[in-house]
């Protein structure tokens, strides 16, 4: 796959590439974080045709955005062009919640830039996906997404845990469609 274009974002801290595949246009936004490199990848769905073929569904009664959408992964890096395999990363302190603020913040210059109407992503769940976290791949971004918002407590001490705080705000809105082994999420401006 050649790089067709290759930036420095000053303003957030990554690199961003640009390169083809699977006739679809991407975006690779490169970060550092707790000793980790870390790559967003974002893919360019132009129509509702190509977003169904993959397997994603719009949620009912909304219509797919006329200026298209964005399909998100991510990922550790090796720096060769290779992805890790998904698995979770243990972190020490606020490392994890670093590479959220990251990824949002790719999220963030992608939208910018390209002014897309939303942005579509999967997180499996359960079983290997799980193996290791505390809280669910699924939960971390249902609560991020303001999807969900009850309340949590320490399991040490019972004392109830401060309530998290959406990253989403304003008009834009979050939709979740769960099916077999993973949650699908629509995010729409």
């Amino acid at each position: 796959m050649r790089i067709e274009e290759e930036v420095f974002l000053d303003d957030y801290g990554m690199r961003r590439k640009r390169f083809v595949y699977d006739h679809r246009v991407h975006h690779s936004y490169v970060f550092v974080a707790g000793h980790e490199v870390y790559t967003v990848i974002v893919g360019s769905l132009l129509d509702e045709a190509t977003f169904t073929r993959i397997g994603y569904e719009m949620p009912p009664a909304i219509p797919f955005p006329i200026n298209g959408m964005a399909e998100v992964c991510f990922d550790t890096f090796d720096g060769m062009g290779g992805l890790a395999d998904f698995r979770h990363i243990k972190f020490k302190g606020l490392g994890s919640a670093v590479v959220l603020q990251s990824v949002s913040l790719a999220l963030i210059a992608h939208a910018e830039k390209l002014h897309i109407g939303g942005f579509v992503f999967q997180a499996a769940s359960g079983g290997v996906v799980d193996k290791g976290r505390r809280t669910s791949l699924e939960e971390i971004y249902d609560v991020l997404l303001g999807l969900k918002n009850v309340p949590r407590y320490n399991p040490h001490t019972g004392l109830p845990k401060r309530t998290p705080r959406p990253l989403i705000q304003g008009d834009v809105h979050a939709y979740k469609r769960v099916t077999e082994g993973r949650a699908c999420y629509v995010v729409l401006q």
